[in-house]
């Protein structure tokens, strides 16, 4: 039974031991030689020290890095590198990466093995593991990922470490545990998974990314395989962290002057940093008042304190200026209601438009009359202006439910999963997924440099793309897709077969626009060589039910069977993107 699952957390203090928190900061250290040597809240404790000193022992410090994995991050994304590891490439990252993980691995096993239940202990090879990833990360990222971990030591082995994406832990986490959660006015109120066919959208506000996807209870039963996935996955870095981004891009930009900025950024960067550290500090202390329309606004102004080696750093007239704006009190800078309220506008907003894109989409072409619950869960859920203005926009159509802490539900839905993974019994898949082969020529629709003649003396076309599942298709976990292609060489020993993926609903060829190599797969068929080519066929197997796609290949005749080697490369639609 789900409640008699025991969870376990750790809290870790925060800065400056004012508050304690579920997690601990994604945040490393390295010695010179760049082994990891402290890490989390203490890691950003020891740098700042370090940092203070002139970094005279070449310490390195990175924290907010995961979204660096991808490749295509944009600089605004990889926000917090400092000393030894300024300038990252990505293999430092997936590093980084990994000693978090190591870290979290032996910290784990060490607390498993200092205790038993009623005195049974437990072998490493009794654990599952299960890691979360944002729900934006494509293929490439979610291997990184796998790999990342298996450096650290966790079992590499898909039954023994699993991968889930962050709403979808949350999802499990508040559906098996719905408990009390928080309406619109802050009501208490309750997750509806008791009614079959009942949907809600998962809204996970993070540090860097908000993920959101969307789940609808089985129809035909809530004992086992209760949730499926009907929604494609969307989201983008929208999170609190982009609100800190903003305040020194537009606040400090506008008392300091952008060229000051920019040399003041060189020049005292641990300042502007602390200064940043400053905001976050009040920032997570505001709470919004609703305006008769329920609007949500902040009535109180923001009071900040300016290091000094900064404040004297600063032209004397922006030093007037500042201490005239903070009351004739120096070395202070003040934020008014509006410019509080609109640094975080400026990242909700778009968080309002993810979210009405996803319930556009599920509405438009999911089962049932709507999305009838949006649960907010997260770190950024906390902010009680992003929770009113997501009530404002949505309450009036759908109920908004909040955890009473938002910020477990992740880390709790991960541990729910591992323990049984047939929870979330159906999934739909983000591309159009395939293979490369060569199908007849179509006079007038094939292009002609795709013609050619194969053995036998028939016309085909090169390059065709085989569709196994479309993008947006429903692919239950228990579900795999069968495909099968000829042997047309009588020695060909060896099928090296390409796989693609698309935005695109309908590709035709492996070659045009969007269409991008996820992964190859070599299919061993020298157990039917100098057979007809009748006779010579290979069966081809998708599984897409798990959070990773599977690849197998069988041969008819020898029925030997190999396993996609999937060494992905990054589809991030750099021909085009989903919708164009």
């Amino acid at each position: 039974m789900t409640n008699n699952r025991l969870i376990a957390y750790q809290d870790f203090v925060t800065r400056g031991g004012s508050s304690s928190y579920p997690k601990d900061l994604t945040a490393v250290l390295v010695d010179r030689d760049g082994t990891a040597v402290e890490f989390g809240f203490k890691a950003r404790k020891r740098w700042q020290a370090a940092d203070a000193r002139g970094n005279p022992d070449r310490l390195g410090y990175a924290t907010r890095f995961k979204m660096a994995l991808r490749s295509d991050a944009p600089q605004a994304d990889v926000t917090r590198f400092h000393g030894s590891l300024a300038r990252p490439d990505r293999r430092t990252v997936k590093k980084l990466i990994s000693d978090c993980l190591g870290k979290l691995y032996r910290t784990a096993l060490k607390e498993i093995h200092a205790t038993s239940f009623r005195g049974i202990g437990f072998t490493e090879d009794d654990i599952r593991w299960c890691v979360t990833v944002p729900a934006i990360w494509k293929d490439a990222e979610k291997q990184a990922m796998r790999d990342a971990a298996a450096e650290a030591g966790m079992p590499s082995s898909e039954e023994r470490l699993l991968l889930v994406s962050e709403p979808e832990a949350a999802a499990i986490y508040c559906a098996l545990t719905p408990g009390t959660l928080l309406g619109p006015t802050r009501p208490e109120g309750r997750l509806d998974v008791e009614t079959a066919g009942s949907r809600f959208m998962v809204v996970d506000c993070g540090g860097g990314t908000v993920d959101i996807t969307s789940y609808q209870i089985r129809t035909d039963g809530l004992e086992t395989n209760r949730l499926a996935e009907v929604g494609i996955p969307d989201g983008g870095p929208l999170g609190s962290a982009y609100i800190n981004q903003h305040f020194v891009e537009r606040v400090l930009a506008d008392r300091f002057g952008i060229e000051q900025l920019k040399a003041l950024t060189v020049s005292h960067a641990r300042e502007i940093a602390l200064l940043e550290d400053r905001w976050e500090e009040q920032k997570t202390g505001l709470h919004s008042e609703t305006t008769p329309d329920g609007t949500p606004v902040f009535t109180g102004s923001c009071d900040i304190e300016v290091p000094g080696r900064l404040w004297e750093a600063l032209a004397e007239p922006t030093r007037e200026r500042l201490t005239e704006e903070a009351f004739d009190d120096p070395y202070h800078l003040v934020l008014t209601p509006e410019e509080v309220t609109d640094l975080h506008e400026s990242v909700v907003g778009r968080v309002l438009e993810t979210i009405e894109r996803q319930h556009r989409s599920v509405v438009d072409h999911g089962t049932g009359d709507g999305v009838d619950q949006i649960l907010v869960v997260g770190g950024f859920a906390r902010s009680t202006y992003l929770r009113d203005r997501i009530a404002q926009r949505f309450g009036g159509e759908v109920e908004v439910l909040i955890p009473q802490d938002p910020a477990v539900a992740v880390l709790g839905g991960a541990v729910h999963f591992a323990y049984d993974p047939s929870v979330i019994w159906e999934r739909r898949s983000k591309y159009t997924y395939g293979y490369i082969c060569s199908k007849p020529f179509r006079e007038g629709v094939d292009p002609e440099a795709k013609r050619f003649t194969d053995p036998e003396k028939k016309v085909r076309c090169d390059k065709r793309f085989g569709i196994m599942v479309r993008r947006g298709d429903p692919v239950p976990v228990d579900r795999i897709i069968k495909d099968d292609i000829g042997i047309p060489y009588p020695d060909q020993r060896t099928v090296n077969l390409s796989l693609f993926a698309t935005f695109s609903d309908e590709p035709q060829y492996t070659d045009e626009a969007g269409c991008e190599l996820v992964g190859t797969v070599a299919a061993d068929v020298s157990g039917s060589t100098k057979l007809l080519s009748t006779e010579r066929r290979v069966d081809i197997y998708f599984a897409f039910g798990g959070s990773e796609i599977a690849v197998e290949t069988c041969d008819r005749v020898s029925g030997a069977r190999r396993k996609a080697t999937i060494t992905f490369t990054e589809l991030y639609g750099r021909h085009g993107k989903a919708g164009e």
